[in-house]
């Protein structure tokens, strides 16, 4: 097929888009209390169910109960680095668009009659190593960048990301457009 390359880059993007979904807990509690660790323990050879008097020659008195309370209150907030997450995933988006536009882009000059339109890489794309390298030092440079700006400006930097994948979407979709006339044809 030739839009397998397409396809195996949007799932790459999507698998790893997925990734970038974790959670943090917003802060940690810890409970002191009299109980030996888990692995002291062998759960395995526990006796059957019966009556709890006879699991014990003894009574055991009961520990007294030592609580503590904590000098904060805990607070649990959703997550902390929510939109920081969201834009690692606007990210890894712009980079499987820019993926796409590659393999669109290499199919499309297939056909005749069709030719790169960007008079900045209209030089690279008739070798693909070279188209490749540009393509990916321009990604690169674009990923960088926007890390760059987010820590700096949030705002700035959503608004830079949305806007180059509406324009990446455009050019991807437009090489599809092209490619199914040519096939047409």
């Amino acid at each position: 097929m030739k839009s397998k390359p397409i396809l195996i880059a949007l799932a790459v993007v999507a698998i790893a888009a997925g990734s970038l979904a974790a959670f943090e807990p917003a802060s940690e509690v810890l409970v002191v209390t009299a109980l030996e660790p888990a692995a002291s323990h062998d759960f395995l050879s526990l006796p059957g169910a019966g009556p709890v008097e006879l699991l014990f020659e003894e009574p055991v008195p009961a520990p007294a109960p030592h609580l503590s309370i904590p000098r904060t209150i805990p607070v649990f907030k959703p997550t902390a680095r929510s939109g920081k997450a969201l834009f690692d995933a606007n990210l890894v988006l712009m980079v499987g668009l820019n993926i796409a536009d590659y393999f669109s882009t290499r199919e499309a000059l297939k056909y005749p009659g069709l030719t790169e339109t960007n008079p900045l890489m209209k030089p690279f794309v008739k070798s693909p190593a070279a188209f490749a390298a540009i393509k990916f030092g321009t990604t690169a440079l674009s990923y960088l960048s926007m890390r760059a700006i987010f820590k700096r400006n949030k705002t700035v930097a959503w608004i830079m990301t949305t806007a180059s994948n509406a324009l990446l979407s455009y050019v991807v979709a437009n090489n599809m457009r092209l490619i199914q006339g040519a096939r047409a044809r």
